[in-house]
């Protein structure tokens, strides 16, 4: 693979870049930070990217993307839940067709299969079509069918915001404390209940420490609590760097339970590899591409087959940490900007690598 020279990634002709929702960090949802670190490494690669956000991400769109010469959109099929969502979706349609016909690059960034909620499915749907379209590149976290076919499809997994000194070196005599760990936001998507329905007909996963942690939503915390039985920890609040350093260091496993009908991606899946302990996940999305291409993830097909997979890795849950910060030092959010900057060249410089 060859870097763009210091010249090339300050090419004022096509260096202005909006990123969409341009919205502060607390504005997302549960906190994700992703737009802000993308919007910073784009413009540490040279990019003008403005460094206003707004409270109203489809207003500044409007106002802005027109004079931009690349505009990413990140969960744009988001937008029919918010307030006059409906009419603004039609309406952005239309504007991002109108400002690619006069020469404004656009790059989806294609976080999700679908939607995780059902409100306006259809509409959703339609969206995501539309981008699927009218994108000059798609980009995904993990290996997608539906788009996978398509020309102008690009893989490029999960930028990594963890450096290689900062993956933990486990201590191979320690005995771990925490059996199975669920951190990152708590919402209904992710399987959490699901799974402590699955653990409360399974005496052998009562028998496990099982912690789960992160920040709830008031409903479906007291629908947790009902199901959790006495070898589970819920904690609901958000957690602190410092705070999920020390849980990976008592960790045996990490796990995700994510429902595999929507999931692609996961930023917390990427944020995990710090603990260098190994990952149970479901069978989809970049789960399945790290399972075959890392090995860091060992793979279920169905929430009972969590118990055999602890019996069969309970010795084996350490990762080699030369691989893990070798995988980590090669997927940061700088490389990610660098490979969106070898995209919208004009002429393109090299096919991506």
């Amino acid at each position: 693979m060859i870097s763009l020279t210091s010249k090339a990634l300050n090419d004022p002709a096509r260096r202005s870049a909006y990123v969409y929702p341009n919205v502060p960090v607390d504005s997302m949802g549960s906190g994700n930070p992703y737009i802000e670190r993308l919007r910073e490494a784009l413009r540490a690669q040279g990019m003008d990217v403005e460094a206003a956000v707004s409270t109203n991400a489809f207003a500044d769109l409007i106002r802005n993307g027109y004079s931009s010469d690349i505009v990413i959109l990140n969960w744009l099929e988001d937008l029919p839940s918010r307030r006059l969502g409906v009419l603004q979706s039609f309406i952005l349609m239309a504007y991002l067709f109108l400002i690619r016909v006069r020469g404004t690059s656009l790059i989806w960034i294609k976080h999700n299969k679908v939607s995780h909620t059902q409100r306006w499915f259809g509409l959703r749907k339609m969206i995501q079509r539309f981008l699927q379209r009218h994108a000059d590149h798609i980009i995904v976290h993990a290996l997608d069918e539906e788009t996978a076919g398509l020309g102008k499809t690009v893989f490029l997994p999960h930028p990594c915001t963890v450096t290689p000194a900062e993956i933990l070196v486990p201590d191979e005599d320690m005995e771990p404390e925490i059996d199975l760990l669920i951190w990152g936001s708590l919402q209904p998507y992710k399987g959490v209940l699901e799974f402590l329905q699955s653990v409360g007909k399974d005496a052998f996963m009562q028998t496990l420490r099982i912690h789960i942690v992160g920040k709830c939503k008031p409903d479906y915390w007291r629908q947790l609590n009902e199901h959790a039985g006495k070898n589970v920890r819920l904690t609901n609040t958000f957690i602190g760097e410092d705070e999920i350093r020390e849980l990976f260091r008592r960790t045996r496993f990490i796990l995700f339970t994510y429902n595999k009908k929507s999931v692609l991606s996961s930023g917390v899946l990427m944020d995990s590899l710090v603990a260098c302990k190994r990952i149970f996940a479901p069978d989809c999305g970049a789960f399945r591409d790290m399972a075959e291409q890392q090995q860091f993830v060992t793979l279920f097909s169905d929430l009972s087959d969590i118990a055999g997979l602890y019996r069969n890795n309970v010795d084996n849950f350490i990762l080699n940490h030369e691989v893990v910060s070798s995988f980590v030092a090669q997927n940061s959010w700088y490389s990610m900007a660098e490979r969106i900057g070898r995209l919208t060249c004009h002429p393109p410089l090299l096919p991506l690598s």
